[in-house]
């Protein structure tokens, strides 16, 4: 269930090329108006799970609706997805055709683990406490 009291943060990527946050609900979304001129609506695409990039790419809004029924593995899966389209993105800004290996798998394990914490705080966990991992 969503946490009504997780309010979007930005973060950077590594080098700060782009920002990217995550939000859960068109209320989530909206509070991001105030950087970003236009946008679209919550989850407009349909999936489960997308990102929508405003200045050229610098600020990437990861969305990711209500997740209640869905499995652990697979709300990380979604959002390490999102994580590799930000880094993709971001690699664009860098000019960056051919990164080694363990920069482009470093720079998207450190974007996949905000977004995995950002998913943790949004959540209201089972046992009623908002922001602490479930046992």
């Amino acid at each position: 269930m969503i946490n009504d009291n997780y309010v979007p943060e930005w973060y950077s990527t590594p080098f700060e090329h782009s920002q990217y946050t995550l939000v859960r609900n068109q209320d989530q979304f909206d509070l991001m108006y105030d950087n970003i001129n236009e946008t679209d609506k919550f989850l407009s695409l349909g999936c489960s799970a997308q990102v929508d990039y405003y200045d050229d790419g610098r600020q990437c809004i990861v969305q990711l609706g209500d997740t209640q029924g869905k499995n652990l593995i697979v709300i990380y899966g979604l959002l390490l997805h999102e994580a590799v389209h930000i880094w993709q993105r971001t690699k664009q800004l860098m000019g960056e055709r051919e990164p080694s290996v363990e920069f482009e798998a470093y720079s998207i394990q450190a974007i996949a683990q905000d977004l995995f914490k950002m998913y943790e705080e949004s959540e209201v966990k089972s046992h009623g406490v908002e922001g602490e991992k479930a046992d």
